[in-house]
């Protein structure tokens, strides 16, 4: 410790009055930049304190302390006498404001043998008093004696006519009410305060022995939230608290911004900002500094308040307080995510877990204050603000930066004018895009729509009913367990969980929300490629182009036709991928206009405006006399959510854009308006900027003297990449990963290369993929498991397997997946047919190739276009070359459709930048040989964009381009159907004619569970377990011993029988048998169904029970009552299950899970499922697991001769980890994508 003597002991002339003597404590964290400056204002007190102590936290302040010394004498040495006695002491220890000013007072005491001060004088290093300050503070409580906490009106450091706040109150939960606005200028208006809740410890003249009684501050609390403790401790063991409005104070809040390290913070958690003393500068005027950022301190902040509120309620709440405090830390980080601020997500958990588990400090706090209270808690009502007052505050504050926002953003009246001709344009061509594709939707499968909103199952080639509600088609979706015949282990089709949000939007109709995808298809891609396209272009013809392009592309409407729902949901998705990605980055054009005003204004007011072109340490030309106040370079933002309007201070007006070459000034000659062409802000943007953005340029207009002076542009702000953007295309992309899992690998190849391309957000590309990652994660892993074959999975298409040859690779490159002869009007002239299919394509290759001549502009874009094109042939290639597609005798490659929509994509993309400001780049050039070719190519373009989708809707109208149809007829009679849904959980057993072999009578077999075949019952990862071999040249692999038995009961059934059915059909757990009626009219097969059905009638065990448009169905009716069919089903302990003479008693079940409760037996039992055997399948009695049995291929459990609740279900590996991880991630990915603004933390 140092101390220098002042003269004399105690001040005695007639200018400063002999009263109680004043020690002022200055806690520092070693030689701040606001230290010398509090200081001096210390020295400049009209009524000085007896003693000055500056204290030391910092953490080798031991070695300081003659630094702090000097400074501190340096600061009193012009002071007059009486001079105060000066002394500094360290105390690195220190954790917090209170117990640095604790350790100070007794250091000094055990130094000087002298009587203590009976009022301390608390400072930070950065508040510096007024001149009156003391002398105000020391008067008011001379005139009251009950006061033992008197505080200082804040004002800001920088700005020091705006308030901070002239004493606080909070609620009774502890939530701060300042009752100042935001940047509210000091005018005396709060000056009639007296008696608070609390006061600011920065300026507080607090009696010594009330601080010693109460001892201190509460160290739990660190920096924030110290004086409203201590004040409310002060209230409670019976002392007044108030607030001297004429003693005011400048407080930095240097902690609070985030200015300065906070004692034992972690990250995010008040760590420091760089910068010295550039921190404190405040060139916005807003009375914060520049380098500002009170998100740093947030989670200190966060604690006390969680803190206090643990140490402040009554004992009997505190556990729901516990409660509380956790569950409002999950739901605020929900919400910080959905403001895109994940740091502060993380912080609020983080804090919640970190208040509730210092159980200790809680103990300490309660008792100290307990130990001191003398009033209840009641007695501070008076003074605390209401839930009235908090809505009030947020009110206004909301309203404030509304005005902000419409202050700072507000165009004049002609740029609105402009740019509102603009939108018009933009929306009535987007209107017509849509009517029209409406009206082609209409004209092709027009006759789809009313049957389907009356119920009727859209089916088609390529896809299954749908009939499943939202429960059971999750539990297929996310149970590991295939369901369909008789059940196998396997992911489901990641389609099945994207399509579940929109089924339970539609009333939980699975079937709706795949006939939405199918029927809506065209319209949706064409909206998306709309949307898309306005990221490389501002021109709506271009965009409509796009738009009818992209949905008439062959790859959609072969989709469509044949109901391909998971290619025609990528196709849809993938353009909002590619918007997502470039709004991601920020390379996205954006509508702005030349503003005529901001030029006028260039002229009147030369210093306020600066060129982009102008470096950042660039200055404007100065005319007239030199300015003192500097300019300031346009910031950087990290985001577009983090475009934010200055809440505080004067809102300072955003930095000009210069124009780019080509513009004019929305002010033409003789004063009257005209409307220029939309800009965009890849226009000024740096050369090497990716994707859309061109070379900055720079349009000259002169101004009143004559020279020629940059344009501004006004309009949309300038992207700079957003996090909300990336999250949506995170979705995206997860829905097309789910509709076509083949374009995994790409889309992860386009993403590196996005990654590399781009200059910034690389790390936010990357992460775009999590979402599908982890939405893939069962699948991926079972390829994995697999190995080689694994490849097989990914190929394939979600969906009933069909079996279509893929085009060549010239058909590829041009848009053709596969034959397209279907989409050809049959009115059309033979020599065109041929050619027809290929126009589109051959056209949208040309504008593409057309585009790599573009330029620097846009060179990189074209070139990272042609990239993903690539990478689409590339996949379409191994996908024709690698068959995946398993049907019942033979493997065929799979769909190729997904991976010819993403070499669309990208090529259409290199076209739509290829044409981008096209009128505006022939106006450079005289007329010649260019405006002919372009207006023939642009003829050729838009003609053969119209002919696609006009062609497809009247072949679709006239022909079979669309094999799809509407039933509205069940595929098994109801009778047959409640089977499924009773406990007894049956199934249907169809035997149908083979359509190319029906006259042979021919028969084939499936196992129903529903009305027909189901979307949920088919999975890529079971049908493509049925090939076996190489990867090139792979055959169908042999059928197990379950399908083996069930063809053997279907060929006793279709060659007749003497014996007795009932017991092999009810070992299968099928009660019904179905011949569907005949599909044509051919008499051979009539009669082959014909003789089907008298064998089956002649059938020992099977009642005919109706006939009907649907078909034929008997019920199993065993000769012995012992039998019966149900999926679970309780036999004797080693009988044969099949065999006649086996008694069995069902099992409730539903679906494919049991619970219910079985009584005792006389014997052993064994629990046999007509379900194929896998580990993964688990039964409990009582909670105790059942050991397995051997029942061949069907999975048994040992029940024994007891009773008891019996719990049968599947358990996948991991199953529960995958979902949370799911959960989480489309959780955090949803928040993200919430378009909500990212706002500044306020004051608290």
């Amino acid at each position: 410790m140092t101390d220098t003597l002042s003269p004399v002991d105690v001040p005695t002339t007639a200018a400063v009055p002999v009263t109680t003597p004043v020690t002022a404590v200055v806690v520092t964290h070693g030689r701040t930049g606001y230290l010398r400056t509090t200081l001096r204002a210390l020295a400049a007190q009209t009524r000085r304190p007896f003693r000055v102590l500056v204290v030391d936290v910092a953490e080798h302040a031991d070695g300081d302390g003659p630094a702090l010394g000097a400074l501190l004498e340096d600061a009193f040495a012009t002071t007059p006498a009486p001079v105060p006695r000066l002394s500094t002491v360290a105390a690195p220890r220190a954790r917090s404001f209170g117990e640095a000013v604790s350790a100070g007072l007794a250091t000094l005491a055990d130094a000087l043998d002298e009587r203590p001060t009976p009022w301390l004088w608390l400072l930070h290093d950065d508040s510096a008093p007024a001149p009156a300050a003391l002398a105000q503070l020391v008067k008011t409580v001379g005139h009251a004696p009950s006061v033992a906490v008197a505080g200082c009106k804040q004002r800001t450091w920088t700005e020091p006519e705006r308030l901070l706040e002239v004493g606080l109150r909070t609620t009774r939960s502890g939530r701060r009410v300042t009752d100042v606005e935001q940047n509210e200028l000091d005018q005396g208006q709060h000056d009639g305060r007296t008696d608070v809740l609390g006061v600011g410890l920065a300026g507080a003249l607090v009696r010594r022995d009330v601080w010693d009684a109460l001892g201190g501050t509460d160290p739990a609390l660190g920096p924030f939230g110290d004086g409203l403790d201590l004040s409310r401790r002060a209230r409670l063991a019976g002392h007044r608290v108030v607030v001297v409005p004429t003693a005011v104070v400048r407080h930095a809040q240097a902690a609070y911004h985030g200015l300065r390290p906070v004692r034992g913070s972690g990250p995010g958690d008040g760590a420091a900002a760089p910068g010295g003393d550039a921190r404190e500068v405040d060139l916005d005027g807003d009375g914060e500094p520049d380098g500002a950022d009170p998100n740093r301190s947030f989670a200190a902040r966060r604690r006390a308040l969680l803190h206090s509120r643990l140490v402040g309620c009554p004992l009997p709440l505190l556990p729901l307080v516990v409660l509380m405090a956790l569950a409002a830390g999950a739901l605020r980080a929900l919400g910080q995510l959905a403001v895109k601020q994940p740091g502060l997500a993380v912080a609020e958990v983080r804090v919640a877990l970190a208040a509730v588990l210092r159980p200790a400090a809680v103990v300490r706090a309660r008792r100290r204050a307990r130990a001191s209270r003398v009033l209840p808690r009641r007695t501070l009502r008076p003074l605390q603000a209401t839930w009235r007052d908090v809505w009030r505050q947020a009110r206004d504050r909301r309203l404030a930066r509304r005005e902000a926002r419409r202050v700072v953003r507000a165009p004049s009246e002609l740029e609105l004018r402009e740019l509102a001709a603009l939108a018009s344009r933009r929306r009535v061509t987007l209107a017509v895009v849509t009517g029209a594709l409406l009206l082609v939707t209409a004209v092709a499968l027009g006759g789809l729509v009313g049957p389907v909103l009356s119920g009727a199952q859209l089916v088609g080639p390529a896809l299954a009913r749908a009939t499943t509600g939202v429960a059971d088609a999750w539990w297929a979706a996310t149970s590991g367990w295939v369901a369909g015949g008789l059940g196998a282990p396997g992911p489901a089709d990641p389609l099945l969980l994207a399509l579940l949000p929109l089924a339970a939007v539609l009333d939980g109709d699975l079937g709706a929300a795949v006939a939405v995808v199918v029927l809506g298809g065209v319209l949706l891609s064409g909206l998306g490629a709309w949307a898309a396209a306005g990221a490389a272009t501002r021109s709506t013809g271009v965009r409509a182009w796009a738009a009818v392009t992209w949905a008439a592309a062959p790859a959609l409407l072969l989709a469509v036709g044949d109901g391909r729902v998971g290619a025609v949901l990528a196709h849809a998705a993938l353009p909002w991928v590619a918007l997502g990605l470039a709004r991601a980055v920020g390379v996205q054009r954006v509508d702005q206009v030349l503003s005529g005003l901001a030029t006028v204004r260039r002229d009147l007011d030369e210093p306020e405006v600066r060129d982009v072109e102008d470096g950042p340490a660039a200055q404007p030309p100065v005319t007239g006399p030199p300015a003192a106040v500097p300019v300031t370079p346009e910031p950087v933002l990290a985001d577009e959510s983090d475009v934010v309007t200055p809440v505080r201070g004067v809102p300072a007006l955003p930095q000009p854009r210069s124009a780019p070459s080509g513009a004019v000034p929305a002010v033409a000659a003789g004063g009257a308006p005209r409307l220029t062409a939309p800009v965009s802000a890849a226009e000024v943007a740096p050369a090497d900027a990716p994707a859309a953005a061109p070379a900055a340029a720079s349009t000259a207009t002169e101004s009143s003297d004559g020279t020629d002076r940059p344009g501004v542009l006004v309009g949309a702000p300038d992207p700079t990449g957003s996090v909300t953007a990336a999250a949506g295309a995170a979705l995206a992309l997860a829905l097309v990963v789910a509709g076509a899992p083949v374009l995994l690998v790409p889309a992860l190849l386009v993403l590196v290369l996005v990654a590399v391309v781009v200059p910034r957000r690389r790390g936010r590309v990357l992460l775009v993929a999590v979402p599908g990652l982890v939405l893939l994660a069962p699948l991926l892993v079972e390829a994995v498991r697999r190995g080689p074959a694994g490849v097989r999975l990914l190929l394939a298409e979600p969906g009933p397997a069909v079996a279509v040859a893929p085009g060549d690779a010239v058909a590829r490159l041009l848009g053709l997946p596969a034959d397209a002869t279907a989409l050809v009007p049959a009115a059309l002239p033979d020599a065109l047919v041929p050619f027809w299919p290929f126009l589109g394509g051959a056209v949208l290759v040309a504008l593409a190739l057309l585009a790599l001549w573009r330029g620097r502009p846009v060179a990189r874009g074209v070139r990272t276009c042609w990239a993903v094109a690539a990478c689409g042939l590339g996949t379409a290639t191994a996908v024709a070359a690698l068959p995946a597609s398993v049907g019942p005798e033979a493997v065929a490659p799979a769909w190729t459709g997904p991976a010819v929509s993403l070499a669309a994509l990208g090529l259409l993309g290199a076209a739509v930048l290829g044409a981008d400001r096209l009128p505006e780049r022939l106006a450079r050039h005289a007329f010649g040989w260019r405006q002919p070719v372009v207006g023939l190519l642009t003829a050729v373009a838009v003609v053969a964009a119209l002919a696609a989708p006009v062609s497809w809707a009247w072949a679709a109208r006239t022909q079979d381009a669309v094999a799809l149809r509407a039933s509205a007829a069940p595929v098994v009679p109801v009778v047959g159907q409640q089977g499924a849904t009773s406990p007894a959980a049956s199934r249907v057993l169809a035997l149908s004619l083979l359509p190319g072999d029906a006259a042979a009578g021919t028969v084939a077999w499936s196992l129903l569970r529903a009305d027909g075949e189901q979307l949920v019952d088919v999975a890529a990862a079971v049908a493509t377990r049925r090939a076996e071999g190489g990867l090139v040249h792979p055959a169908a692999a042999a059928t197990d011993a379950a399908a083996e038995e069930v063809a053997a009961v279907a060929a006793r059934l279709a060659g007749g029988t003497a014996d007795d059915v009932a017991p092999a059909l009810a070992a299968l757990g099928v009660a019904d048998v179905l011949v569907p009626a005949p599909l044509g009219d051919d008499p051979r097969e009539r009669a082959a169904r014909a003789r089907l059905v008298g064998a089956l009638d002649a059938t020992a065990g099977l009642e005919r029970v109706t006939h009907d448009g649907t078909g034929t169905l008997w019920r199993v009716r065993p000769a012995s009552g012992d039998v019966v069919a149900a999926w679970a089903r309780l036999v004797p302990a080693g009988a044969d299950v099949s065999a006649p003479g086996t008694s069995a008693s069902a099992v409730a079940a539903r679906g494919r899970t049991v619970a219910t409760v079985v009584p005792p037996g006389d014997e052993d039992r064994v629990l046999v499922l007509a379900e194929r055997a896998d580990p993964g399948w688990q039964a409990w009695l009582d909670g105790r697991p059942l050991d397995r049995a051997d029942a061949g291929w069907r999975q048994a459990f040992r029940v024994g001769a007891d009773g008891g609740r019996l719990e049968v279900r599947y358990v996948a590996p991991a199953r529960g980890a995958w979902l949370a991880a799911l959960g989480a991630t489309t959780l955090v990915t949803v928040l993200l994508a919430l378009p909500l603004r990212r706002r500044r933390g306020v004051r608290t």
